[in-house]
């Protein structure tokens, strides 16, 4: 039974898709003055589940990323901004598209704002 169990997670493991890659798109965030758009750039790098790498918008500006998993399709790490909080996000990977949520703590105030990137190829 043990046996069998090592070899339906190994088999699950395996068909997981990687998130390994540079990934490139918007950043949307509702303000009140409306939606602000604005670039983002993830440079990931997967292994089993852990999931390492940085964030930002662009090649200038990269933040390391911490707690990050992989666990199937969905990719979950935090970035610390200085002075900004954590920014949470909890992402879904379709083949070589990205989309979820990023949320943020600030003042007291949840800030939600989404993310969809592609694969560089």
């Amino acid at each position: 039974m043990k046996t069998l169990f090592l070899i339906l997670t190994a088999a699950l493991s395996l068909s997981a898709a990687d998130a390994t890659g540079t990934w490139t798109g918007n950043f949307t965030a509702a303000t009140q003055e409306g939606e602000r758009q604005q670039t983002a750039r993830l440079v990931l790098k997967q292994q089993g589940t852990t999931l390492t790498g940085t964030a930002g918008p662009d090649v200038s500006e990269q933040l390391p990323i911490s707690n990050g998993k992989a666990e199937g399709e969905t990719l979950t790490f935090e970035v610390v901004r200085e002075g900004g909080g954590t920014m949470k996000f909890t992402l879904k990977q379709t083949g070589d598209e990205i989309s979820g949520d990023i949320k943020r703590e600030r003042e007291g105030q949840t800030q939600i704002a989404k993310l969809a990137v592609k694969r560089e190829k």
